[in-house]
């Protein structure tokens, strides 16, 4: 694995970089979670288990896709291609990340890892024209981060809520896998399903009107995906 080299994206000094999109069984994708945001739950849920987690920076809650089971364990990877129809914002962004000024998510500007396996010069989408224009591929980059800074400020005003009205609860995965080994997933967050029915009246009526009830039966539906990645696990 090559050691991380971040760069503020430039149209000269990167005019000739491209991005392998074809390329999968690299480093950026070898994760067993990814950070996603409420406007892709509808799609996600049919393919991911998610699940709440807090950010190991602020403390605050977000939405997370299990991936793995294991640190570095993508099973949605194999024989080099995405078992998945639709990735996360937070995959299809990578190798670019997002630099922002603190507590100013409309402050970002685009980086890139040069040094990421997905970067060359001779294959793949193009970030710029010859005449240093942006590319189409960088367009649709940039459009993913815009999404990505909208759609974390409202996961979190949504979380933020549904915490209030406690229905959110620690769990433990304790996953027994196929060589006997019980693999445990901590830090992770459900929905309360008896906190969740138990809402009546004017908090019942504010969960809904602020989205939180949607949210919450998204997650819930999401579950059953757990035991195809036991599934996979179990193959492998």
């Amino acid at each position: 694995m090559n050691q991380p080299n971040v760069e503020l994206l430039d149209k000269v000094r990167h005019k000739s970089l491209k991005v392998d999109t074809k390329k999968v069984d690299v480093a950026e994708f070898k994760v067993n979670a990814s950070f996603v945001v409420v406007n892709e739950l509808s799609t996600l849920i049919h393919e991911y288990p998610i699940f709440i987690s807090k950010n190991p920076t602020t403390g605050k809650f977000q939405l997370t896709a299990l991936l793995g089971f294991d640190s570095g364990q993508n099973l949605f990877i194999s024989q080099g291609q995405w078992r998945s129809t639709y990735l996360p914002l937070d995959i299809l962004r990578r190798p670019f990340q997002a630099m922002v000024e603190e507590n100013n998510l409309s402050s970002g500007k685009i980086a890139i890892d040069v040094n990421s396996d997905l970067v060359n010069e001779t294959q793949g989408e193009r970030l710029f024209t010859e005449e240093g224009e942006t590319s189409d591929y960088l367009l649709r980059i940039q459009k993913s981060f815009s999404q990505l800074m909208a759609g974390t400020q409202r996961t979190e005003a949504i979380l933020n809520k549904a915490a209030e009205y406690d229905l959110i609860h620690s769990v433990n995965l304790d996953i027994e896998l196929k060589d006997g080994r019980k693999s445990r997933v901590n830090g992770l967050y459900a929905i309360d399903t008896k906190a969740l029915a138990a809402l009546t009246g004017a908090n019942l009526e504010e969960c809904h009107k602020n989205g939180i009830l949607e949210v919450c039966h998204l997650i819930l539906s999401s579950g059953a995906h757990l035991q195809k990645l036991i599934n996979w696990e179990a193959e492998l």
